[in-house]
């Protein structure tokens, strides 16, 4: 009975006031509101958030500082095609670091091949440029496609050289992916990069 009535009493037993200011930090109750300097901190930093559906993956970048959103989709790499880019309106479909596709060709849904260079003046006027930084290699191993182009293909098939073999690259799921990225937040199209962040 004693020690029941001990239980009950000890469970009753406040925390002295007294003792709150000097018991260690770890000890203290958690802050209920976060402070304003806090709250702003919080909002200026860069979010990132990535997004996978099926084969394409995109990544948004949203900078609270600037208000600046940056958005990056790509199909990613499998062991029978090469990585394709989407931005500035283009797709950037890779061939390999370090092969040259200045002289490539390209096929859109088995139509007649074409050579990619015949469209630099469309590249030029969406302001894309070469993948590449080196003067040996400046494609950087990408053909550089604009969206206009392309329209609703489902195959682009693609040689960088006399030497080579064509390559497929498959399109399925790029207008789902664009379509959930503008629902994300990438609206605009000059927010779509391409390089690295």
């Amino acid at each position: 009975m004693l020690l029941s009535v001990m239980a009950i009493g000890l469970w009753t037993l406040a925390w002295p006031k007294q003792l709150e200011g000097s018991l260690p930090r770890w000890l203290h109750p958690h802050k209920g509101e976060p402070s304003e300097r806090e709250l702003r901190h919080k909002a200026q930093k860069v979010k990132e958030r990535t997004y996978d559906a099926k084969l394409w993956r995109m990544t948004i970048q949203t900078d609270g500082f600037t208000g600046q959103v940056r958005c990056r989709l790509m199909k990613m790499k499998t062991l029978t095609e090469g990585r394709i880019t989407y931005a500035q309106k283009t797709f950037g479909f890779e061939m390999g670091e370090n092969v040259n596709t200045l002289n490539a060709w390209y096929s859109i849904d088995n139509r007649p091949a074409k050579r990619w260079q015949t469209l630099s003046p469309v590249l030029a006027a969406n302001r894309v440029s070469l993948e590449g930084a080196s003067l040996e290699n400046p494609t950087g191993g990408v053909v550089l496609l604009p969206e206009a182009e392309i329209g609703n293909a489902r195959v682009v098939t693609i040689r960088a050289n006399e030497k080579s073999q064509p390559r497929e690259f498959k399109l399925k799921g790029f207008e789902s992916a664009v379509a959930a990225a503008r629902y994300n937040g990438c609206a605009a199209d000059t927010s779509f990069e391409r390089g690295k962040w």
